[in-house]
């Protein structure tokens, strides 16, 4: 019979030679049921040997060794598919486990010791039949909580596993509480419950789901107090009752208390570390108030709560030039000292929360919309210019406010609305807007220009969107055509033809604006080519907003254009605003004067409406002047007017600059300007802006027109 056990053993333990061999490719849950299977098969061997040639003492103490490392293994089959299922698992939790189970063993000692106890064993044969009865209880306190919690019942080589541990765990109390146990007789159910194992390990996987993570880390400080509070009634009792088996019993409970103890231990550093986690996680680091996923947090829950709240979007005025110019060391000062002045202005009550960038959000209780609005009032009232290195920066903000309407909208629609309040703000100029049903529309046709500007630009240069218009400049003394002017539409696949006015901002506030240049400037100069292929050397201005003086790709697209040798430098000229070159003065001067050098000419737009300083006159190096258009209108009648225009083109002179009237659209007003000392005139007298086919047309009937009719009175001077 033993003979017999023993080749089912050798049977059984050969079958789990395939499964190890694919270990590679199986998951580690599988390996330890293999692992388990072979130990339990390993143990039913050697028992039935010992059990023939020594005394099934020894054979039983050999089975129950077995059965606990079984148990074990087994136990980490459970912690491996949570680890696999969920990615959680404290990195003591053996030694939790380990302390669970020497506890087990005290009881078990305690009792048996018992004078109503068991009958009396050999206690190192007692101290394995504990091992093997305690680690098959924690394996099965484990296997059970996991299929409770993770909700195993669909998966069933779970259910197997599960079934096959109660199953041990009932023999091995057998075991325990029957000392006559015969290692033989109970082969046939070892031999079973590993057969079952090698089962559940060959059965295949099904596809992880999304199944709900398993709150380990909560239930191992319910196991660790458990433990500790087991440990301690073990010993109580030991001193009530007392017995031989006392040093046995106090020992194993110190160890198990010690074990579960460093469990408590490091469950506390890992909730410190999760306490700081999650503050990091609700936290800006920068500004040290909430960032954008606490604001949302608060907001679903007072879309929840149905409570009446204003939410606020704040967006810092010209930050992105504050970075380009200081560096982001200073822009992250410009936000804390922003921070600070709101934290310092809201009320109590009010979350404040930074999301992203330069842009910021308040939520304030709120029950009309009026309050919120002079709220957002006062904290704009409240930015005072940040003092950085003796200097002195203008902090702005533009602000949009919303109300929540309980019952009528989400979270993500009120932010949505401020976030349209706040952009109107921005573009209106006047800092605070509340939201209304109006603003809805322009917004959404804002961002749909924007996606559609967004294809137009990443497309091809040929897509006919782009396009350009062209404005002859003329000499006044001679009429000849000396330059054009390139400006710039849209042509709309959906809205037709389209002005700069209604997409510019657009293309500006959305840092379009170097690609677009860059666009401009290649198609002006082709077609400049082209003219003069055909024998018309003109000179072609080109427009260049203050945030591309600030570009690194500027220059390198210049050298490109430059390197084509599709046009001269001196036929290709940059024209800036003094608003432009006031805003970013250092850096606006920087970028000129290396375009300079290259060759390029560089003109002076809308003179005498912006900013105007003559400190900067001396050291730009400009080619060209242009007397804006207000001007030109009413240099005829305005005599003050004309002593202005007058006294500037003697100071571009001097300085060897050429003057260009801008909006001549009369004759009076040609004869006037080139009267007071202007060298150049463009407006409507001479063309309208026209597309590239019409612009050669008119060249082509312009040279067809004699000095003396177009300009009577330049043959006259």
């Amino acid at each position: 019979m033993v003979v017999g056990w023993g080749l089912l053993a050798t049977a059984l333990l050969l079958c789990t030679a395939p499964v190890r061999s694919s270990r590679a490719r199986r998951e580690d849950f599988q390996r330890w049921l293999t692992a388990g299977a072979a130990t339990i098969v390993v143990s039913v061997l050697l028992a039935c040997v010992l059990t023939g040639l020594v005394d099934s003492r020894r054979a039983a103490l050999v089975l129950s060794v077995g059965t606990g490392l079984a148990c074990g293994l087994l136990y980490q089959a459970m912690i491996s598919w949570l680890l696999a299922r969920t990615g959680m698992r404290a990195s003591t939790e053996n030694a939790n486990t380990a302390g669970a189970l020497l506890v087990l063993m005290a009881i078990g000692n305690l009792v048996h010791d018992h004078p109503a106890g068991p009958s009396s064993l050999a206690f190192w044969q007692l101290q394995a039949d504990m091992f093997a009865g305690g680690t098959a209880v924690t394996a099965l306190g484990t296997a059970l909580w996991i299929a409770v919690l993770a909700r195993l019942g669909r998966e069933r080589r779970m259910r197997l596993t599960v079934w096959t541990l109660t199953f041990l765990s009932t023999v091995s109390t057998v075991n325990l509480l029957s000392p006559g146990f015969d290692p033989v007789r109970a082969a046939p159910a070892w031999l079973l419950a590993a057969a079952l194992l090698l089962i559940a390990a060959r059965m295949k996987a099904p596809a992880c789901s999304a199944e709900p993570a398993v709150p380990l880390t909560r239930s191992s400080i319910f196991g660790s107090l458990i433990v500790l509070f087991a440990g301690t009634l073990t010993l109580a009792a030991q001193i009530v009752v007392g017995g031989d088996a006392g040093v046995a019993v106090i020992v194993l409970v110190v160890g198990g208390t010690l074990l579960a103890g460093q469990r408590m231990v490091a469950m506390v550093g890992e909730l410190t570390d999760l306490t700081r986690s999650r503050h990091q996680a609700l936290t800006d680091e920068l500004t040290g108030i909430a960032n954008r996923r606490s604001l949302l947090a608060a907001v679903d829950e007072a879309v929840e709560q149905g409570g009446a709240v204003a939410l606020m979007i704040i967006d810092l005025d010209r930050f992105k030039e504050v970075n380009d110019r200081y560096g982001h060391a200073t822009g992250d000062q410009v936000l804390r000292h922003a921070t600070q002045t709101f934290e310092r202005r809201l009320p109590p009550e009010a979350l404040l929360a930074r999301l992203g960038g330069d842009e910021f959000a308040v939520l304030v209780p709120d029950t009309h919309l009026t309050p919120a609005v002079e709220v957002a009032e006062q904290l704009l009232a409240a930015l005072t210019p940040l003092q950085d290195d003796g200097r002195l920066l203008e902090v702005g903000a533009s602000i949009g406010v919303a109300r929540l309407e309980p019952g009528l909208m989400s979270g993500g629609e009120l932010l949505r609305r401020a976030d349209v309040a706040m952009y109107q703000a921005k573009v209106s100029g006047l800092g605070v807007r509340a939201y209304d049903r109006g603003l809805d529309a322009a917004a959404r046709e804002r961002r749909e220009l924007l996606e559609d500007l967004g294809v137009a630009l990443r497309g091809p240069a040929d897509n006919g969107q782009i396009v350009l218009h062209f404005q002859p400049q003329m000499d006044v003394w001679t009429g000849a055509v000396v330059g054009v002017e390139a400006l710039v539409r849209w042509q709309h696949p959906r809205l037709g033809l389209l002005s700069p006015d209604r997409f510019l901002d657009i293309v500006e506030n959305n840092d379009l604006m170097p690609a677009l240049t860059g666009r401009v400037m290649r198609m002006a100069v082709e077609h400049g080519r082209h003219w003069q292929q055909d024998g018309r050397q003109l000179r072609i201005s080109v427009n260049l907003s203050a945030s591309c003086l600030t570009e690194p790709a500027l220059l390198p697209t210049v050298d490109e254009i430059l390197l084509a040798g599709h046009v001269r430098p001196q036929d290709l000229l940059i024209e800036v605003t003094e608003t432009s070159l006031m805003t970013n003065r250092e850096d606006a001067l920087a970028a000129l004067q290396a375009i300079s050098a290259r060759g390029v000419g560089l003109s002076i737009d809308d003179y005498g409406t912006g900013y105007s300083s003559l400190s900067y006159m001396n050291i730009l190096p400009a080619t060209e002047l242009k007397i804006d258009r207000s001007f030109t209108r009413r240099v005829v009648e305005d005599e003050r007017t004309a002593a202005i225009v007058a006294g500037t083109a003697e100071l571009a002179h001097r300085l060897g600059m050429r003057l260009v009237a801008e909006g001549t659209e009369d004759e009076a007003a040609l004869r006037r300007v080139r009267e007071l000392g202007c060298d150049i005139s463009q407006g409507y007298l001479h063309s309208r802006p026209l597309p590239p086919e019409a612009f050669g047309q008119w060249l082509t009937d312009q040279s067809n027109l004699t000095q003396a009719a177009a300009y009577p009175n330049a043959i006259a001077q």
